[in-house]
């Protein structure tokens, strides 16, 4: 059996493709695709790591056995973490061949860096008091923006791809040949919709490709795609916090309440002059990430 494990990166378009495959997955059993459920969540598959736990692999290797299935594919953009510590990744990948996985395949999307920035940004600004600019500094000088989770799990959105994907691709080859990493640009792996390439890389016919397309042109299958927020709306919640330690706006904005009003045009204001001192900034930062990951697309697989 292959296993193909779509890892990331985050803001990379998962959501999209969890959400299409939640929705087509089923179907995909006369393709000789399983898709597994994931029923605590997406990123327990890649947490249960940390701790050693790799139950869930004897889980979804005998769900797919039992559906004669002759592709495991599982995604989930919190293998990213592998990425911290490549080790992890070493020993998901050994538990599937443990398990009789004639070859594990990572496979991995990435995006111009400056572009991915925003997007992590745009997140992180809605929880964490931090400017664009820090953040933007944090990414050149180490080449990752850190953030955790429940302050167990080390995150890392990693813009290095290049360096860190050959380190980890290398890495790996030199204990076990058959477990293999990919990494693609985020336009391939669209390629007309979420994880085109993907599907056809698990095997998915053409035809069956075609006729997923014709369901979401015709809204027969929806799929949920994130939206960023506007850069107004980033600055705004930077503001609050940075004045007020929490996100207030919207709760002040349904009040409608006159002794409010100045407290929410502070807001305001503070975040119009934010935004303006972003905007001058931004050409100087997409040029010093430019420079700084000038070799981005070299980690790119060459099939």
């Amino acid at each position: 059996m292959k296993v193909i494990i779509h890892a990331g990166c985050a803001k990379n378009g998962s959501t999209a493709f969890q959400t299409l495959m939640h929705r087509v997955g089923p179907a995909l059993a006369d393709q000789g695709v399983y898709y597994p459920p994931a029923v605590l969540g997406h990123r327990d598959f890649a947490e249960r790591a940390y701790i050693d736990d790799y139950e869930w692999v004897d889980r979804v290797m005998a769900d797919a056995r039992a559906r004669d299935a002759t592709t495991l594919l599982i995604s989930t953009e919190h293998f990213q973490n592998v990425l911290c510590q490549k080790v992890y990744g070493l020993g998901i990948g050994l538990a599937f061949r443990e398990r009789e996985a004639e070859e594990v395949r990572y496979v991995f999307s990435v995006r111009d860096p400056f572009d991915y920035f925003e997007s992590i940004y745009a997140e992180a600004a809605k929880w964490f008091p931090i400017s664009v600019e820090q953040a933007a500094n944090a990414a050149l000088r180490q080449g990752s923006f850190w953030t955790a989770w429940q302050a167990l799990v080390p995150v890392a959105y990693v813009f290095d791809y290049a360096t860190v994907f050959g380190e980890f691709r290398n890495y790996l080859a030199t204990v076990d040949p058959a477990i293999t990493l990919d990494c693609w640009e985020l336009s391939d792996f669209s390629h007309g919709f979420a994880g085109r390439r993907l599907l056809e890389t698990a095997g998915v016919s053409d035809g069956v490709l075609k006729e997923i397309e014709a369901g979401l042109e015709s809204g027969e299958i929806t799929i949920n795609r994130n939206q960023r927020s506007s850069a107004q709306d980033i600055e705004i919640f930077h503001a609050q916090q940075y004045l007020f330690g929490n996100t207030v706006l919207p709760s002040l904005a349904a009040q409608k309440s006159d002794q409010l009003e100045p407290v929410a045009n502070l807001v305001a204001q503070v975040a119009e002059t934010k935004l303006r001192q972003i905007n001058s900034q931004r050409d100087a930062l997409r040029a010093r990430f430019a420079e700084r990951f000038a070799n981005w697309r070299e980690c790119l697989s060459q099939d």
